[in-house]
């Protein structure tokens, strides 16, 4: 792929979903430390620790992870019987999958230990369920900055727990951002439709914009479901509503035969 292209996914099942979601709160929790944002790590480590634990009625997503780990793995493995030539390669980059499976798998217990007991985090979900005007809430964005700068070893620690989880999901980001070609479309007057077949099974969708597109605050959306996927361009301005685009925009698109 062009590095003056940004790609920019759409899950369109619920593995993806999970996937696509943890995979961008890790990226926010990295950023955020190595930024040195003290309330914005806390942001990010509570959005890792409800998609690792489960928050209320939403369950741990890391079975949908292990499991598009699987099927990934699966499809390499099927692949490399229909192209004996590449067989090696295929059956490398499988039992690579594989390694990063177990990699989550063993890094989870400890990771898991230390989003249930860290008292930031604790404080943060209180603060969050409860309306206290004199509690958590007013506490945590004027205090963790401080406490947080003094004692970097604190984010640090959570980062050495999840580095192997990160380091799985970049690896599967990668693979599926790779072996699948991109197709060059055109959005006429702004929107597009993507037609979808049952027998591709199709999981997700990459769409490829420019970066001086994005530079203009031009995004796109995604609409519909399954066999018929709408594709909507729009601008973004500051301080402005959004506004379709209604001009042609040309892109690219990868459909990734996995869900």
């Amino acid at each position: 792929m062009s590095d003056s292209i940004v790609p920019i996914a759409f899950p369109i099942s619920q593995r993806m979903q999970s996937f696509i979601e943890l995979r961008d709160a890790m990226r926010t929790l990295n950023q955020s430390m190595h930024n040195h944002s003290a309330y914005a790590w806390l942001v990010a480590a509570k959005e890792v620790s409800d998609m690792l634990l489960g928050e209320g009625n939403k369950k741990p997503v890391t079975p949908n992870i292990l499991s598009l780990f699987h099927t990934m793995g699966k499809h390499f493995k099927g692949l490399a019987d229909k192209h004996p030539d590449f067989k090696d390669n295929l059956l490398q980059a499988a039992a690579g999958l594989d390694e990063h499976a177990d990699s989550i798998r063993d890094a989870l217990p400890k990771a898991s230990a230390f989003l249930q007991s860290d008292a930031w985090l604790t404080a943060y979900a209180d603060a969050m369920r409860k309306q206290d005007p004199i509690g958590h809430k007013l506490t945590l964005p004027q205090s963790i900055q401080h406490v947080w700068l003094g004692a970097e070893q604190h984010a640090q620690a959570l980062y050495q727990l999840v580095e192997p989880i990160i380091q799985a999901l970049e690896h599967l980001n990668q693979m599926l951002h790779a072996h699948v070609p991109w197709e060059h479309r055109v959005a006429k007057e702004g929107s597009d439709q993507i037609t979808l077949h049952a027998q591709d099974d199709i999981g997700l969708l990459i769409v490829g914009v420019p970066k001086e597109v994005l530079a203009q605050g031009i995004l796109p959306s995604c609409s519909g479901f399954r066999s018929i996927i709408r594709l909507r361009f729009t601008q973004w301005q500051a301080g402005k509503p959004a506004q379709e685009l209604n001009q042609d925009q040309a892109y690219t698109l990868m459909m990734v035969p996995i869900s």
